[in-house]
């Protein structure tokens, strides 16, 4: 389904809030000089342990705190250097993120299970940030898409509280749309288990890729 959305970045984020800040932090590395080494498409097929046990972490929030934790221990000093959000996510109404929870092991734990795939997104971004990486195409598709669906359950949501026979469909699609979420959710963690790759190295990527790469 996603293969029917555009895979070109917008040229600007519609969404507003936090979502819409996060959004806005990825466009901002598309033109970033490394590409990830195991697109989000490709990872059920090359990474599918990794793939299911993060797709099952991902509801509770596991997939989010491993993922956190991980870019955080692996391109930085550790937990030390965790804020809420990781500062993508600017002054909301009086509350700004980066202000609470610094170097705090229980907020990052609170993060992951409170809005695991939100804080799974931020591990994503924080790792593309530090290795100058660019968002995958099909990320642009898979964002779409997962807006449309999610779009689509709340009508059908809203069609079902007025229109009792619409409920039965309203649980379906709703169902469906969870578990796009965190099949999603699975092959992001199985991105952030991989390395990036140089934009100089050969398209397609082989796989296994060879290590190490020089990086800047």
């Amino acid at each position: 389904m996603c293969f029917l959305f555009p895979d070109q970045p917008p040229t600007s984020v519609k969404a507003n809030g936090a979502r819409g800040q996060q959004q806005q932090a990825m466009l901002d590395k598309q033109n970033n000089p490394y590409g990830f080494a195991l697109g989000l498409k490709d990872a059920p097929c090359k990474e599918p342990v990794c793939c299911c046990i993060s797709t099952l972490g991902a509801p509770c929030g596991l997939t989010a705190c491993w993922a956190r934790k991980a870019v955080l221990e692996k391109y930085g000093a550790g937990v030390d250097e965790y804020v809420c959000c990781q500062g993508y996510v600017g002054k909301t109404c009086c509350f700004e993120p980066a202000t609470y929870c610094q170097g705090s092991m229980l907020g990052l734990v609170l993060e992951g299970c409170c809005c695991p795939m939100f804080s799974l997104s931020i591990a994503r971004i924080h790792l593309m940030d530090k290795k100058q990486v660019r968002p995958d195409p099909c990320d642009w598709q898979i964002i779409q898409c997962s807006n449309v669906l999610q779009l689509i359950s709340c009508v059908l949501d809203m069609v079902a509280m007025v229109f009792e026979p619409a409920r039965n469909l309203a649980e379906l699609v709703g169902i469906i749309v969870d578990i796009f979420t965190m099949s999603v959710g699975g092959c992001m963690g199985a991105q952030v288990l991989t390395l990036p790759l140089p934009l100089a190295y050969p398209y397609p990527y082989p796989y296994p890729y060879p290590y190490p790469y020089p990086y800047p």
